[in-house]
């Protein structure tokens, strides 16, 4: 494995607004649920997580999908 592979949504390459946009555009209503994973002695969990969720609900607003929080 790779060190720093894994990160939270935000905080790496992948772009969530296409992701949601994509959903957007069938119509998708559902539940996204996205596991990121931090060793804790590097990145405060606390803190990431909260990055990597606004990023989501930013993503998914933007795209125009219903956020819940």
């Amino acid at each position: 494995m790779l060190d720093g592979m894994f990160t939270v949504p935000g905080d790496g390459r992948l772009d969530y607004g296409a992701v949601m946009r994509a959903l957007a555009d069938i119509g998708y209503a559902g539940w996204v649920i996205i596991e990121a994973e931090q060793d804790p002695a590097k990145a405060d969990p606390r803190r990431y997580g909260e990055m990597g969720l606004r990023h989501l609900q930013q993503a998914a607003a933007g795209a125009g999908l219903a956020v819940v929080s």
